[in-house]
């Protein structure tokens, strides 16, 4: 059965000049854009404009569609509506514009250089938090990466070497809350957080709640219920 390939069409760049680290950006994002990461695949880099061709396992087409059509739609997961302007971002920033093609028919367009001047002001630096369940821990310098799951998709957060060591243990076990410094940028009147550094952390107890309610029991065991009514009601008149 022929493969149904998925283009990602970038105008301003070849095969021969976009640079690597852009192309593995764009990669990244197009990726998330079509989900199912395990079951879709790079295939190779077409002649002509910079043109990313991949293609789904057949198991996986249908769904791979079905998000395609979700992100027309603007109904698609929050991850693929975040690659999406993600996509574009990087557009805009190259001067280039672009579509995705499944086997032949545009289905997503990006208007990069074309859409409308945004009004932005910023950076503007305060302090603020992030929570979520930790990923992946990475880096090479003195400033580590952090990737968290949130409640809203994806999160980043840059730490020191020491910090990303006390972190390591809770890679992929339950929540943290992260506090720092994030930077911060006015766009057309919302405001969006683009960096973000922390310096400490708190875990966040994911334990069930009936396992909670019965250790609350517990700290009332063999407590006289008329005599805690007395106690409570002194304590309100004090």
């Amino acid at each position: 059965m022929k493969k149904q390939e998925i283009l990602l069409v970038i105008d301003r760049f070849t095969p021969d000049s976009l640079p690597m680290v852009r192309l593995a950006a764009y990669m990244r994002e197009f990726a998330t854009l079509l989900g199912s990461e395990e079951r879709v695949h790079f295939s190779r880099l077409r002649k002509g404009s910079a043109c990313l061709v991949a293609y789904p396992d057949e198991q996986a087409a249908p769904k791979v569609k079905a998000r395609i059509e979700e992100l027309v739609d603007s109904t698609a997961p929050k991850d693929a509506l975040r690659a999406r302007r993600e996509i574009d971002d990087l557009l805009a920033a190259d001067n280039a514009i672009g579509h995705v093609e499944w086997d032949g028919a545009r289905v997503i367009e990006f208007p990069g250089r074309l859409r409308p001047t945004q009004e932005k002001i910023g950076p503007v630096r305060r302090s603020t938090s992030i929570e979520g369940v930790i990923y992946q821990i990475g880096g090479k310098d003195e400033t580590i990466n952090v990737h968290l799951q949130g409640r809203d998709g994806e999160l980043r957060a840059e730490v020191s070497i020491e910090m990303a060591r006390r972190l390591a243990p809770f890679l992929l076990l339950g929540k943290v809350r992260m506090f720092g410094e994030g930077e911060w940028y006015r766009v057309n009147g919302k405001w969006e957080r683009h960096r973000f550094t922390a310096i400490d952390f708190t875990p966040l107890d994911r334990q069930p709640l009936p396992d909670a309610l019965r250790e609350m029991q517990q700290v009332f065991v063999g407590v006289d219920a008329e005599d805690f009514a007395a106690t409570m009601a002194d304590l309100r008149g004090a």
